[in-house]
């Protein structure tokens, strides 16, 4: 996620938001074995970018 790096944000600090340990968050990121982020924790983490669900593609 290039906004994730470019303000700063970890994948272990974005892991922590959602609930979920950051292996898991690597997972759904690279969307391994098919997993995918909730919509809810998709909300979660634009939240914490200053960004919109449908930012994300």
């Amino acid at each position: 996620m290039v906004e994730m790096k470019r303000q700063g944000k970890t994948q272990a600090e974005l892991a922590d938001l959602i609930k979920v340990n950051r292996s898991t968050f690597n997972q759904k990121l690279n969307r391994i074995n098919g997993k995918d982020f909730y919509y809810s924790e998709a909300s979660l983490i634009a939240k914490a970018l200053h960004m919109q669900v449908s930012d994300f593609s």
